[in-house]
């Protein structure tokens, strides 16, 4: 999927090591460097909590109004994406918060940043554009957030959101309980996965 950009693309030069960052729409030729990205933060950070097998899936979210990443000297450092939808208790607690129908908001979504690239301001430049998309729809950016993500919830804070609330999603999922002498999973008991969440929104547009 190709997504036009619709926000102008923000460079930014590291005054450190002067390396610009460069936010971009996402290409189709982008999206194996952002699922390798999608493992090492996975492994680094537990972020998605639960890796999903189809990545491909993971990158792109239903009912999208964009996709970008952060381009550092050429390598995909970062991705966001901002999406019509997101999980029902979400858009209800923002909805019920801002007194607004949901579909007068948007979710922000699948914001990862390497590791290699943070302390560059890279996270703050991807919330910013999937924001300034947000607001040239009229519509308010809202997001959920992992509650042991505790890097990712200072961004939100520092850039001016506000906790409407938490909820819990469950969802049924497999274990292993044992293997057999060759080396394959032998049996394979159903149990349980939650993930907890906080519920951010955006900052009120200037006047």
């Amino acid at each position: 999927m190709v997504n036009d950009p619709v926000v102008n693309d923000p460079v930014v030069n590291d005054p450190v090591v002067n390396d610009p960052v460069l936010i971009r729409a996402r290409r189709d030729t982008d999206l194996g460097a952002c699922a390798d990205l999608v493992r090492e933060v996975h492994s680094t950070d537990r972020y998605p909590r639960f890796l999903q097998a189809d990545i491909a899936h993971f990158l792109n979210p239903p009912a999208p109004f964009g996709c970008w990443i952060a381009d550092l000297n050429g390598e995909v450092a970062g991705h966001v994406a901002l999406v019509a939808r997101g999980l029902p208790a979400t858009m209800e607690i923002a909805s019920s918060a801002l007194g607004r129908p949901t579909d007068q908001l948007a979710v922000v979504a699948r914001l990862f940043v390497s590791s290699r690239a943070r302390g560059r301001g890279v996270g703050r430049l991807l919330l910013g554009a999937a924001t300034a998309e947000a607001r040239s729809r009229r519509l308010h950016p809202v997001l959920d957030v992992d509650t042991e993500l505790p890097a990712a919830i200072a961004l939100y804070e520092s850039a001016g959101w506000t906790r409407a609330g938490q909820l819990t999603v469950r969802w049924p999922g497999h274990e292993s309980a044992g293997w057999t002498s060759a080396g394959q999973n032998a049996v394979r008991r159903p149990v349980e996965r939650a993930l907890t969440e906080y519920v951010y929104l955006g900052p009120p547009t200037p006047d």
